[in-house]
């Protein structure tokens, strides 16, 4: 008897989720591929390049493409001018995240990654008022401290004739600026990030992004995410770790707290929340984390980007440093004031996060009503993904988008292709910040050093899928321009 009921409710279970599935919603519903019965999609995005797989679906069913990832409905949209319409022309609709256990479980839906409707409002206009109120100065000087260590520890490598390794040293870059930035710290010129103090910071962070990139189909699949909310919160610990750090330096800030006194961004977000209860802390501490999420990794990953394509093609490395020495002169370190005076540079920088974006998608949306976008009808609590891949190929906005040329950002500034900050009110809020410090330490290791693959071949250019897109690990050879 009791085996005959399950096999009715799993019979059950699969003709609902095949129905669902299979129901026409809408006389002009988004286009997509055949889903099948509990997976959806997903089986058709199992190669190493999903954000791939859905440009060249997007080929096949148009710039709005529906998948099916487990039971949640996906529209991957890949055009600049569909995109303004859903993240500025209709933002009210399409400002929330999805409430999956993923998002979910890293802050409560609190903060700036993960927050929704009237909370996110509060939550980004505080945030922007802190970053408003952190002295310019202040973060200025921070950044030109950072870069001077950075390029410190490139002479040492090249004078000890080692080889470079781009990625641990461009990660301690960025974490360190980030730290210095939120907590007005440093962290120690000869501490490994990997094993130091701040590795309880670092390791998770690291973890995080794997598993992201990695995913998980109880994330999206209904019937098992009460299961993976249970291991996130029990097992997989990684963003409660985050969270527990932050609070020790919470706790730390408080011991000496002067709200007439805002020594770095911690100090403002506690001036701004408040520190009298739970709640008002979850928000401080989920901002920050939320921060060290979305702004280590991703700047990290574009420097590494950027030396990668100076490597393979050494012509425009020569044409940025010629451009930086005519502008230098006797000078011997760039600054955030040069940038105007530098074009080709910033050109440089443009293009090597068009032509190998730094990530497949960012983070998703959800509609709060049915709407109408482009023509198509997209549902209630569909999931929204930008394909910044889908943009960056797009042959309507780039003339011949695969080959790498810089130039194109000299014959016009501006593409509605390139938004690689997304757009709207919800975009990436710490925007300035990863553009001024990719272009201090971009055009100061130029500035510096000649760039050369290990072999003499130019370095593998395929990007490995995650929640960000990085290069193979690769090293290098410096050779000192000074």
């Amino acid at each position: 008897m009791i085996l005959q009921i399950i096999v009715y409710i799993i019979i059950f279970y699969l003709a609902h989720n095949t129905i669902k599935k299979y129901r026409k919603i809408h006389p002009n519903e988004v286009p997509g591929p055949t889903p099948i019965p509990i997976l959806g999609n997903l089986h058709q995005l199992i190669s190493k390049k999903p954000h791939v797989d859905l440009t060249n679906m997007s080929k096949k069913y148009g710039p709005l493409t529906r998948i099916w990832l487990a039971d949640l409905y996906t529209v991957i949209i890949s055009d600049p001018n569909l995109i303004r319409e859903v993240y500025v022309d209709n933002f009210d609709n399409f400002m929330n995240r999805p409430k999956i256990p993923s998002i979910e479980q890293s802050t409560d839906f609190h903060g700036t990654i993960s927050s929704s409707d009237n909370d996110w409002k509060r939550n980004r206009e505080i945030v922007s008022v802190a970053l408003r109120k952190t002295n310019i100065k202040h973060i200025y000087q921070l950044l030109d401290y950072q870069v001077d260590v950075l390029i410190e520890s490139m002479k040492s490598i090249e004078k000890a004739g080692e080889a470079f390794d781009p990625r641990y040293y461009l990660t301690r870059f960025t974490m360190s600026a980030m730290y210095k930035l939120i907590y007005n710290k440093d962290v120690p010129k000869d501490e490994d990030i990997n094993n130091g103090e701040i590795k309880d910071l670092m390791k998770p962070l690291q973890q995080i992004f794997i598993d992201s990139g990695k995913g998980s189909i109880f994330d999206v699949l209904e019937i098992g995410r009460p299961f993976y909310k249970l291991y996130l919160k029990y097992i997989n610990k990684n963003f409660i770790k985050m969270l527990d750090y932050s609070r020790g330096k919470f706790k730390e800030h408080l011991k000496d707290y002067n709200p007439e006194v805002q020594r770095d961004l911690l100090d403002i977000l506690i001036k701004e929340y408040g520190h009298e209860n739970e709640d008002d802390i979850l928000w401080v501490l989920s901002t920050v984390t939320g921060l060290f999420l979305a702004g280590v990794d991703t700047s990290s990953t574009g420097l590494e980007i950027m030396l990668l394509l100076l490597i393979n093609y050494p012509e425009i490395q020569e044409k940025a440093y010629q451009e930086i020495k005519s502008v230098m002169k006797d000078r011997s370190k760039v600054l955030l004031s040069d940038r105007q005076s530098m074009p080709f540079v910033v050109a440089v920088l443009k293009e090597s996060i068009r032509y190998l974006p730094i990530s497949p998608f960012g983070l998703p949306r959800t509609t709060r009503n049915d709407m109408v976008i482009g023509g198509k009808f997209i549902p209630r609590d569909s999931q929204i993904l930008i394909n910044y891949h889908a943009l960056s190929v797009n042959e309507e906005y780039w003339e011949n988008p695969s080959e790498f040329n810089p130039l194109r950002f000299l014959k016009s500034d501006s593409n509605p292709a390139y938004i690689p900050f997304s757009i709207g009110n919800r975009n990436c809020v710490g925007a300035n910040f990863a553009n001024d410090e990719m272009f201090l330490a971009l055009s100061n290791m130029i500035l510096n050093f000649k760039f050369k693959s290990i072999d003499g071949k130019p370095i593998d250019e395929t990007q490995c899928y995650g929640l960000s897109l990085k290069p193979n690990p690769f090293k290098i050879i410096l050779e000192s321009r000074t």
